[in-house]
């Protein structure tokens, strides 16, 4: 169990457009990596390779769909297990942390990310301060990088005086 870090509270949490944006921009991430597979298998034909070609070119809706969710899901975890951010949130300025204010476990990531595997899961953002499915089940919030570091800092400043104090 990892030790309570700090407190989170509303003042850092990001409103509804800021996880919008972040969606938006991990959407586009993956996307961006379909093109570059798909100039890369057209590249291999000119190489006499037209395996990887044919596979992405005569892919079924049910496969296309399966191939997609896997990127995602792989792309979030691997991105915030290893960073606590996507290139959505480096670019919005936001971080997951774990409910005890510090860095999320590689469950919780793993977590977060198998639940946008569910459709209906962004019906759970809406509020002022969406906390959607995949943050509650994983027990972590989504947080302005700023105010939280301001915040770790405060705190830990006040834990050095405190134990400067104790050294008498």
């Amino acid at each position: 169990m990892r030790d309570h870090v700090m407190v989170i509270d509303r003042t850092m949490l990001v409103k509804w457009h800021i996880r919008l944006l972040n969606l938006v921009i991990d959407i586009a991430v993956v996307f961006i990596f379909f093109i570059l597979l798909g100039l890369f298998a057209t590249l291999l034909t000119y190489a006499g390779y037209y395996g990887l070609y044919d596979w992405v070119t005569n892919m079924n809706g049910l496969t296309d769909r399966l191939v997609t969710t896997f990127v995602l899901v792989a792309y979030l975890f691997l991105m915030e297990n290893f960073t606590q951010r996507s290139v959505g949130k480096f670019i919005t300025g936001t971080i997951v942390v774990s409910e005890r204010g510090g860095k999320p476990s590689v469950k919780a990531f793993l977590t977060r990310a198998l639940c946008r595997i569910i459709w209906f899961e962004t019906l759970s953002f809406i509020a002022d301060f969406p906390r959607g499915w995949h943050d509650t089940a994983s027990d972590t919030y989504v947080v302005d990088r700023k105010k939280y570091m301001e915040a770790l800092q405060l705190k830990n400043s006040f834990d050095e005086i405190g134990a400067e104090q104790h050294n008498y």
